[in-house]
Protein backbone atom coordinates (compact mmCIF):
# COMPACT_ATOMS: atom_id res chain seq x y z
CA UNK A 1 0.00 0.00 0.00
CA UNK A 2 1.49 3.19 -1.06
CA UNK A 3 2.44 5.42 1.92
CA UNK A 4 2.02 2.69 4.32
CA UNK A 5 5.46 1.99 6.42
CA UNK A 6 5.09 -1.59 8.34
CA UNK A 7 8.62 -1.35 9.30
CA UNK A 8 8.94 2.22 11.09
CA UNK A 9 9.00 5.77 10.07
CA UNK A 10 8.82 7.21 6.36
CA UNK A 11 11.84 9.17 5.71
CA UNK A 12 9.62 12.55 5.85
CA UNK A 13 8.38 11.34 9.59
CA UNK A 14 12.38 10.97 10.18
CA UNK A 15 13.14 14.09 8.34
CA UNK A 16 10.17 16.04 10.67
CA UNK A 17 11.22 14.41 13.72
CA UNK A 18 14.72 15.58 13.27
CA UNK A 19 13.78 19.04 13.35
CA UNK A 20 11.41 19.09 15.91
CA UNK A 21 14.40 17.44 18.30
CA UNK A 22 16.72 20.71 16.77
CA UNK A 23 13.89 23.01 17.88
CA UNK A 24 13.98 22.05 21.45
CA UNK A 25 17.29 22.60 21.44
CA UNK A 26 17.17 25.78 20.14
CA UNK A 27 13.76 27.38 21.60
CA UNK A 28 11.74 27.02 24.45
CA UNK A 29 7.98 27.47 24.87
CA UNK A 30 7.76 30.37 26.82
CA UNK A 31 4.38 29.27 28.86
CA UNK A 32 6.77 26.32 30.24
CA UNK A 33 9.31 26.51 33.32
CA UNK A 34 12.51 25.78 31.67
CA UNK A 35 14.06 23.56 34.39
CA UNK A 36 10.69 21.62 35.55
CA UNK A 37 8.37 22.41 32.68
CA UNK A 38 5.47 23.49 35.08
CA UNK A 39 3.26 25.88 33.54
CA UNK A 40 3.10 29.68 34.06
CA UNK A 41 0.55 32.11 34.17
CA UNK A 42 2.51 34.23 32.10
CA UNK A 43 6.01 35.05 30.29
CA UNK A 44 8.72 34.90 32.78
CA UNK A 45 12.49 36.60 32.26
CA UNK A 46 14.09 33.94 34.03
CA UNK A 47 12.27 31.48 32.20
CA UNK A 48 11.38 29.84 35.72
CA UNK A 49 8.47 28.96 37.50
CA UNK A 50 7.82 30.70 41.25
CA UNK A 51 9.30 27.23 42.85
CA UNK A 52 12.30 27.23 40.73
CA UNK A 53 13.23 30.65 41.27
CA UNK A 54 12.77 30.57 44.83
CA UNK A 55 14.94 27.66 44.75
CA UNK A 56 17.51 29.32 42.63
CA UNK A 57 20.96 30.23 44.94
CA UNK A 58 21.16 34.05 44.97
CA UNK A 59 24.23 35.13 45.35
CA UNK A 60 23.68 38.28 47.87
CA UNK A 61 24.81 37.23 51.53
CA UNK A 62 28.66 37.88 52.31
CA UNK A 63 31.06 38.11 49.35
CA UNK A 64 34.49 39.16 48.62
CA UNK A 65 34.66 42.82 47.32
CA UNK A 66 36.68 42.04 44.68
CA UNK A 67 35.58 38.60 43.21
CA UNK A 68 32.13 38.66 44.39
CA UNK A 69 32.37 34.84 45.69
CA UNK A 70 30.78 33.80 48.82
CA UNK A 71 32.76 33.89 52.41
CA UNK A 72 32.04 31.75 55.07
CA UNK A 73 33.40 34.78 56.97
CA UNK A 74 32.55 38.34 57.72
CA UNK A 75 36.16 39.33 55.75
CA UNK A 76 35.92 41.98 53.13
CA UNK A 77 38.20 40.08 50.83
CA UNK A 78 38.97 35.93 50.08
CA UNK A 79 42.08 34.51 50.81
CA UNK A 80 43.01 34.79 47.27
CA UNK A 81 42.34 38.62 46.55
CA UNK A 82 44.40 39.40 49.25
CA UNK A 83 46.95 37.71 48.58
CA UNK A 84 47.28 37.24 44.60
CA UNK A 85 47.04 39.98 41.88
CA UNK A 86 43.55 39.98 40.71
CA UNK A 87 43.90 42.09 37.47
CA UNK A 88 40.13 42.77 36.93
CA UNK A 89 38.22 45.95 38.99
CA UNK A 90 35.50 43.56 40.39
CA UNK A 91 33.92 40.31 39.39
CA UNK A 92 30.27 39.59 40.16
CA UNK A 93 27.77 36.78 39.56
CA UNK A 94 23.83 36.17 40.47
CA UNK A 95 24.25 33.01 42.03
CA UNK A 96 25.93 30.80 43.71
CA UNK A 97 27.62 27.68 41.73
CA UNK A 98 25.02 25.12 43.56
CA UNK A 99 21.18 23.93 43.16
CA UNK A 100 19.23 25.04 40.54
CA UNK A 101 22.01 27.19 38.98
CA UNK A 102 24.28 24.24 38.56
CA UNK A 103 21.05 22.79 36.75
CA UNK A 104 21.16 25.87 34.56
CA UNK A 105 25.15 25.87 34.18
CA UNK A 106 25.01 22.20 32.66
CA UNK A 107 22.47 22.39 30.99
CA UNK A 108 23.82 25.58 28.56
CA UNK A 109 27.30 23.85 28.48
CA UNK A 110 26.93 20.67 28.28
CA UNK A 111 23.44 19.91 27.64
CA UNK A 112 22.78 21.58 24.17
CA UNK A 113 20.14 24.04 25.68
CA UNK A 114 21.31 27.18 23.87
CA UNK A 115 17.88 28.79 25.08
CA UNK A 116 19.00 28.38 28.56
CA UNK A 117 21.41 31.47 27.56
CA UNK A 118 18.88 34.41 26.82
CA UNK A 119 17.24 33.95 30.51
CA UNK A 120 20.13 33.38 32.34
CA UNK A 121 21.45 36.46 30.19
CA UNK A 122 18.17 38.78 31.66
CA UNK A 123 18.66 37.93 35.37
CA UNK A 124 22.73 38.96 34.68
CA UNK A 125 21.30 42.30 33.16
CA UNK A 126 19.76 42.39 36.07
CA UNK A 127 22.54 42.11 38.02
CA UNK A 128 24.64 44.42 36.22
CA UNK A 129 22.16 47.25 36.65
CA UNK A 130 21.88 46.66 40.41
CA UNK A 131 25.32 46.74 41.29
CA UNK A 132 25.67 50.11 38.64
CA UNK A 133 28.38 48.83 36.61
CA UNK A 134 29.07 51.41 34.31
CA UNK A 135 31.03 49.67 31.00
CA UNK A 136 30.54 50.74 27.48
CA UNK A 137 31.26 47.32 25.46
CA UNK A 138 31.33 43.58 26.13
CA UNK A 139 33.31 40.53 25.26
CA UNK A 140 32.76 36.92 26.15
CA UNK A 141 35.73 34.78 27.41
CA UNK A 142 36.24 32.81 24.39
CA UNK A 143 36.99 29.53 23.79
CA UNK A 144 39.63 27.92 21.24
CA UNK A 145 38.64 27.04 18.31
CA UNK A 146 39.59 23.16 18.79
CA UNK A 147 36.86 22.97 21.77
CA UNK A 148 34.29 25.82 19.95
CA UNK A 149 34.04 22.76 17.16
CA UNK A 150 33.47 20.03 19.34
CA UNK A 151 30.51 21.89 21.36
CA UNK A 152 28.95 23.47 18.66
CA UNK A 153 28.90 27.12 20.64
CA UNK A 154 30.74 28.91 23.14
CA UNK A 155 28.27 29.56 25.63
CA UNK A 156 29.70 32.60 27.00
CA UNK A 157 29.42 34.28 23.78
CA UNK A 158 25.94 32.88 23.57
CA UNK A 159 25.19 34.74 26.98
CA UNK A 160 27.23 37.89 26.05
CA UNK A 161 25.20 38.71 23.02
CA UNK A 162 21.96 39.16 24.42
CA UNK A 163 23.26 41.28 27.52
CA UNK A 164 25.17 43.60 25.14
CA UNK A 165 21.42 43.69 23.37
CA UNK A 166 19.54 44.14 26.28
CA UNK A 167 22.07 47.23 27.61
CA UNK A 168 22.73 48.16 24.03
CA UNK A 169 26.37 48.05 24.60
CA UNK A 170 29.18 47.47 21.52
CA UNK A 171 29.58 43.66 21.24
CA UNK A 172 33.71 43.12 20.64
CA UNK A 173 33.83 39.59 18.95
CA UNK A 174 37.17 37.74 18.14
CA UNK A 175 38.97 41.16 20.04
CA UNK A 176 40.07 38.46 22.74
CA UNK A 177 41.28 34.94 20.90
CA UNK A 178 42.42 32.01 22.26
CA UNK A 179 45.62 31.15 21.06
CA UNK A 180 46.81 28.61 23.16
CA UNK A 181 44.24 25.03 23.61
CA UNK A 182 45.50 24.49 27.06
CA UNK A 183 44.35 21.74 29.89
CA UNK A 184 41.21 22.32 31.29
CA UNK A 185 40.53 23.81 34.39
CA UNK A 186 38.38 21.36 36.02
CA UNK A 187 39.78 19.70 38.99
CA UNK A 188 42.89 22.19 39.34
CA UNK A 189 43.58 24.39 42.03
CA UNK A 190 44.96 28.04 41.97
CA UNK A 191 48.00 27.70 41.38
CA UNK A 192 47.45 24.98 38.68
CA UNK A 193 44.83 27.28 37.41
CA UNK A 194 46.87 30.80 36.80
CA UNK A 195 49.46 28.77 35.59
CA UNK A 196 47.24 26.70 33.24
CA UNK A 197 46.01 30.26 31.68
CA UNK A 198 49.26 32.14 31.22
CA UNK A 199 49.84 33.25 27.80
CA UNK A 200 46.58 31.24 26.81
CA UNK A 201 44.94 34.42 25.45
CA UNK A 202 46.00 37.61 23.37
CA UNK A 203 43.90 40.55 21.96
CA UNK A 204 43.57 40.74 18.51
CA UNK A 205 42.38 44.09 18.48
CA UNK A 206 44.44 46.98 21.01
CA UNK A 207 42.14 49.64 19.47
CA UNK A 208 39.15 48.19 19.91
CA UNK A 209 39.76 47.93 23.62
CA UNK A 210 41.98 50.80 24.06
CA UNK A 211 40.15 53.57 27.14
CA UNK A 212 37.13 51.57 26.69
CA UNK A 213 35.05 49.89 30.13
CA UNK A 214 34.89 46.37 29.46
CA UNK A 215 32.28 43.74 30.78
CA UNK A 216 34.04 40.11 30.52
CA UNK A 217 31.25 37.73 30.47
CA UNK A 218 31.33 33.93 31.30
CA UNK A 219 28.69 31.36 32.61
CA UNK A 220 31.32 30.49 36.21
CA UNK A 221 33.73 31.85 37.77
CA UNK A 222 35.15 29.86 40.11
CA UNK A 223 39.25 30.82 41.14
CA UNK A 224 38.87 33.79 39.08
CA UNK A 225 42.12 32.66 37.01
CA UNK A 226 41.11 33.02 33.40
CA UNK A 227 39.09 36.22 33.93
CA UNK A 228 42.30 37.72 35.91
CA UNK A 229 44.64 36.45 32.74
CA UNK A 230 42.64 37.92 29.92
CA UNK A 231 41.32 41.23 32.44
CA UNK A 232 45.20 42.02 32.36
CA UNK A 233 46.08 41.65 28.71
CA UNK A 234 43.03 44.09 28.20
CA UNK A 235 44.43 46.02 30.41
CA UNK A 236 47.96 45.78 28.39
CA UNK A 237 45.90 46.78 25.34
CA UNK A 238 45.08 50.00 27.47
CA UNK A 239 41.53 49.52 28.33
CA UNK A 240 40.42 52.19 31.16
CA UNK A 241 38.45 49.20 33.56
CA UNK A 242 37.62 45.57 33.08
CA UNK A 243 34.46 44.18 35.06
CA UNK A 244 33.73 40.45 35.21
CA UNK A 245 30.32 39.06 35.58
CA UNK A 246 29.31 35.30 35.68
CA UNK A 247 25.93 33.87 35.86
CA UNK A 248 27.36 31.84 39.10
CA UNK A 249 30.55 31.72 40.99
CA UNK A 250 31.66 29.09 43.41
CA UNK A 251 32.29 29.24 47.17
CA UNK A 252 35.49 30.04 48.37
CA UNK A 253 36.28 27.26 50.06
CA UNK A 254 39.03 28.19 52.97
CA UNK A 255 38.89 24.92 54.61
CA UNK A 256 39.91 22.72 51.56
CA UNK A 257 43.29 24.11 50.27
CA UNK A 258 45.65 21.64 48.71
CA UNK A 259 48.68 20.62 50.81
CA UNK A 260 50.98 22.98 48.28
CA UNK A 261 48.25 26.04 49.36
CA UNK A 262 46.17 25.56 45.77
CA UNK A 263 42.40 25.98 46.58
CA UNK A 264 40.49 22.14 45.70
CA UNK A 265 37.92 22.33 42.94
CA UNK A 266 37.86 18.58 42.41
CA UNK A 267 34.56 18.05 42.71
CA UNK A 268 33.50 20.95 40.26
CA UNK A 269 32.99 20.14 36.56
CA UNK A 270 33.58 23.81 35.78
Amino acid sequence: MKGFAPYGETRAQKTAILLTRIAKTLFVDDCNCILCGAELDEKKRSGLCGKCLAQLPLNDGEICRKCGRVLANEADYCNTCQNRDRHFTVARSVCVYEGESVRLVRGLKFGNKRYFAGYMANLMTDKYLDEKFDCDCVIAVPLSEKRKRKRGYNQADLIAREISRSLKLDYLDKVVVKIRDNEEQAKLGTLSREENVRGAYKVADRQAVEGRRVLLVDDVLTTGATASEIAGILFKAKAKSVSVLTFASTKYKVASETKDGEEDHEDEMV
